[in-house]
């Protein structure tokens, strides 16, 4: 479920409580997400604190392009292939390698 698609659910449960006289205060306080997890749904497309300006986006995926060409060298082993879209995926999910390396210390 998208998260428009639970904050679509969330208000009809809303109008529907306030139609037939049920407490639509418990669903009218909750957001998108917290809906979708009483509800036990998993949100497809979670809002992300940290947008993105084009210029930021248009270099990520310039960057994970790039990565993912440098994956299909023959010369490479399985291992390095899976590593560099192991490094691409976290890059693409916002883990750098700098907070890995803080972790790991």
């Amino acid at each position: 479920m998208t998260e428009g698609e639970a904050e679509q659910k969330r208000l009809q449960a809303v109008e529907f409580l306030q139609r037939v006289g049920g407490d639509s205060d418990k669903f009218a306080d909750m957001s998108a997400g917290e809906y979708a997890e009483h509800r036990g749904f998993e949100l497809l497309n979670p809002s992300r604190r940290n947008h993105m300006t084009k210029q930021e986006l248009d270099e990520l995926v310039d960057t994970l392009g790039d990565g993912l060409e440098e994956c299909l060298d023959p010369s490479l082993t399985r291992e390095e292939v899976i590593s560099k879209v192991q490094e691409l995926s976290d890059l693409a999910s916002g883990e750098t390698p700098e907070a890995e390396e803080e972790d790991d210390e």
